[in-house]
């Protein structure tokens, strides 16, 4: 008897025969596609086979539009996975590559955009400028590049592209030409980096900058020019379009407002050399090969070569190429997937009047600033794919985002962030959630703008962030962050996070409220925490060295007005030789119920960890080598900044927690080895500097060793045991297999296990062998064979100068 059965059924009884990962996966070293792109297709054909036939009538699809196209119709009653398998080459977007709730595919199953093995497909949006020739006299341009800089007219922009901001030069990102660093000439209202009065920061005049002599003039083309800036703190940079130059007055306006006032700040703030503002795209500062200035005004690019004479030469018609979005129709567009696929050389963006701000503006809600951008997803996967040489975000996904995967990539040298999770401001919507942000190399973002992270997780919780490699960043290296409760209660449109409120689903005693006392404080507090969304996140096993490389005021692990549950578990932070305040772990602003747990902290300037309020505990974490940083004011003063292996400064007096909650500090190893700082962070009291607010938590079972002290460190152990705590914890060496060589293994007979330490497997940390091979060889190829080896950090991260004892310095050789 013959049985006929449906093609679905067939596919159901195979999922039984055959494994299911056989139906769910496809081995990447196979050639088998439903559908091909190349470089030389022909959307004509029926992209059936992976290169042209002999004759040129059939062969791939020449663009993903294409494939696309042909998924919609191919995939009814198809239940398994669907693959394009995309040839090696260039490929250049003229307008973004949209996908919508019809390019996905049904629940458990996958369209695949794939390379094509031991390929690279590289998607650009390269505009090429040609017609180069010497330039002869230009006003303006410094006499040292007489002679030197060509001139070409700008090629047709595309439609709403009115100007670029980045130009390579065979592939190789070219610099704009700029100033020095200036300083403006008055400090404005809201403070000058500490201590800031933040109301007076939203509530002044953030257009206004008060220039040095012979810094600005009345340029012709003063839309073209711009200013990069450091508004009043040293953790955001601005780049911000003149708009007005009176050089009589001294007095500037920029065509939107700074993220806060444009005042003089103190020096040790600066991101670059000689204050924190500079000009961009002036002629008067082209001076250098390899720098170049556009003038719409005129219709010139001006350009000194990197060698002779020009290369190819492009800009950038795009800043994002892909974007996977179900927003337009309310669709969830779901089940889409792209691997092994290199994204390269799109335009920086430009914040807009209309932008929102996220926290210190570190990104823009809701903002197609990044190479592939996903809102409104679910199961949509990025995975081997590479984000490079281009000078904005990486990858983000918007709004609505679930059980997205983004895992094995490597993304490096981007202006912006390298991965952005950013779901609705405070209010009803909690829909960015169970996210999974794992095996990822991520380095040298923030290129242009300073204070972009390397992981950003906004509103969004549940998610997981595992096994990351996060290094060579100018400031932090993964940030969770909320709404802040002053934006809940300011009465004017403000672009940081005010303007994410959906003040119609927030309650009304949530709002507006009146906020001096402490006691007004905390109760507005507890009235925002429901719409605080970025809660239950697990950091976890996770590599981080070399951060805070550029700005002031940042950490390596950051969470700030977030919601309840997170945790961050198992990492190892090292080697921050950043010279700015920074700390390896913090907790910052309004924020409780986090356990930072089995982490390794070692070699790092200024902070270990920070924990604030109430219910953030530390439990059985390595905290080892902390060190000063040492500064300059600009009042010549030499100062430095300690804030302890651990910062108890803003927890709340047990007065002042609610009945029956604490905060532990419990089975920690610190480990000091700078004989002058204490363990815990110090502050004056009455006068003298004390280790604070110890009293005001729960602190046992904790190993304290001084390496350098005669004691170990039991003259502190006395003093804690004095103030009440600390009455089971030991000063005594752990005996760390090799502390020198990065092994933090315990020896047999170590004393921690007597305090309940237990053993932290560093086997489970940083990049796993998941990760591709040659994304490993091409950052060893960037960065240096061993730019990543203990002994190279340790050199690197070497306790500044004045922060270390005489006894230190002998013991170390240094």
């Amino acid at each position: 008897m013959i049985f006929k059965i449906s093609r679905k059924t067939a596919l159901i009884i195979l999922g039984i025969i055959f494994p299911l990962t056989y139906l769910n996966a496809q081995d990447k070293t196979t050639t088998f596609a439903d559908f091909y792109v190349a470089p030389k297709g022909n959307d004509k054909w029926s992209g059936k086979l992976s290169e042209p036939n002999a004759d040129f009538t059939d062969g791939p699809f020449a663009t993903i539009n294409r494939a696309k196209q042909a998924v919609k119709y191919f995939k009814k009653d198809i239940y398994r996975n669907i693959f394009v398998m995309i040839r090696g080459g260039d490929y250049c977007l003229t307008e973004p590559e949209v996908f919508t709730a019809d390019d996905g595919h049904y629940d458990s199953y996958k369209v695949v955009y794939m390379a094509y093995p031991d390929e690279e497909p590289i998607f650009h949006s390269d505009i090429e400028v040609s017609g180069w020739q010497l330039a002869g006299a230009v006003k303006g341009l410094p006499t040292v590049a007489s002679g030197y800089v060509y001139v070409a007219k700008i090629p047709k922009l595309p439609v709403g592209k009115e100007r670029f901001y980045t130009l390579y030069d065979n592939g190789k990102l070219l610099t704009r030409a700029h100033s020095k660093g200036f300083e403006p000439t008055k400090k404005m209202s809201g403070g000058d980096g500490g201590g800031n009065d933040w109301k007076g920061m939203v509530n002044a005049d953030r257009t206004l900058l008060w220039f040095p002599k012979g810094s600005l003039k009345k340029w012709s083309n003063l839309d073209d020019i711009e200013i990069f800036i450091q508004p009043n703190v040293g953790y955001v940079t601005n780049y911000l379009t003149l708009s007005s130059v009176d050089t009589a007055t001294g007095e500037a306006h920029t065509s939107i407002p700074a993220t806060y006032p444009m005042g003089k700040v103190d020096k040790h703030l600066f991101a670059f050399k000689g204050g924190n503002f500079r000009v961009e795209n002036v002629l008067d500062y082209l001076d250098t090969p390899g720098e170049w200035v556009v003038n719409t005004k005129e219709g010139l690019i001006y350009y000194w070569p990197i060698h002779n004479k020009p290369g190819k030469v492009t800009f950038p018609a795009l800043t994002q190429y892909f974007f996977i979005d179900g927003h337009e129709k309310g669709d969830i567009v779901r089940n889409i997937a792209f691997q092994g696929l290199t994204f390269t050389r799109g335009d920086r963006e430009l914040v807009t009047q209309n932008d929102a701000g996220l926290q210190h503006e570190w990104d823009m809600w809701n903002k197609g600033n990044a190479l592939i951008r996903f809102r409104d997803v679910a199961y949509c996967e990025v995975d081997g794919c590479r984000f490079t040489n281009s000078a904005s975000a990486g990858l983000r996904f918007d709004l609505y985002a679930q059980s997205n995967v983004v895992k094995n990539n490597l993304i490096d040298f981007v202006g912006g962030t390298g991965v952005l999770f950013c779901g609705y401001g405070p209010g009803k919507l909690d829909v960015n959630k169970n996210n999974r942000i794992i095996n990822n190399h991520i380095h040298h973002c923030g290129e242009f703008y300073y204070q972009a992270n390397a992981i950003m997780i906004w509103q969004s919780g549940e998610n997981t962030i595992k096994n990351n490699k996060l290094h060579d960043l100018p400031y932090d290296a993964i940030v969770l962050s909320g709404s802040r409760p002053l934006y809940f209660n300011i009465n004017h449109s403000n672009r940081e996070m005010e303007s994410t409120l959906r003040r119609n689903e927030i309650s009304s005693v949530a709002q507006f409220q009146e906020t001096i006392t402490r006691e007004q404080i905390i109760d507005h507090y507890n009235k925002i925490v429901p719409y605080s969304l970025t809660r239950n996140n697990l950091v976890e096993d996770n590599e981080i060295f070399s951060t805070m490389n550029k700005m002031f005021d940042g950490n390596a692990i950051y969470l700030s007005d977030v919601g309840f549950g997170n945790s961050i578990h198992r990492n190892y932070i090292h080697h921050l030789s950043g010279k700015g305040m920074q700390q390896a772990i913090r907790t910052d602003a309004f924020i409780k119920n986090t356990t930072i747990s089995d982490n390794i902290i070692y070699n790092c300037n200024c902070g270990g960890i920070n924990v604030k309020l109430y219910e953030n505990n530390v439990y059985n974490n390595i905290v080892a080598d902390i060190h000063d940083i040492v500064y300059e004011t600009s009042d010549g003063i030499s100062t430095n900044m300690f804030l302890g292996y651990i910062s108890l400064l803003e927890v709340f007096k047990r007065s002042e927690m609610p009945p029956h909650v604490k905060l532990d500090i419990k089975h920690n190893i610190f480990y000091k080895t700078h004989i002058h700082n204490p363990f815990y962070r110090e502050s004056l009291v009455d006068g003298e500097k004390k280790q604070v607010k110890l009293e005001e938590c729960e602190i046992d079972q904790n190993i304290y060793f001084d390496i350098n002290a005669k004691d170990k460190g039991l003259q502190f152990l006395q003093d804690y045991r004095r103030r009440g705590v600390d009455a089971n914890s030991i000063a005594e060496d752990p005996m760390f297999v090799d502390v020198k060589h990065g092994d933090f293994r315990l020896k047999k007979g170590s004393p921690a296990y007597k305090i309940g330490f237990k053993d932290i497997d560093m086997t489970h940390i940083s990049l796993t062998d998941d990760f591709p091979v040659i994304f490993n060889k091409i950052v060893r190829d960037q960065l240096g064979e061993k730019y990543d080896s203990f002994e190279k950090l340790e050199d690197k991260c070497k306790p500044m100068q004045g922060a270390t004892s005489k006894e230190f310095k002998e013991i170390q050789g240094i």
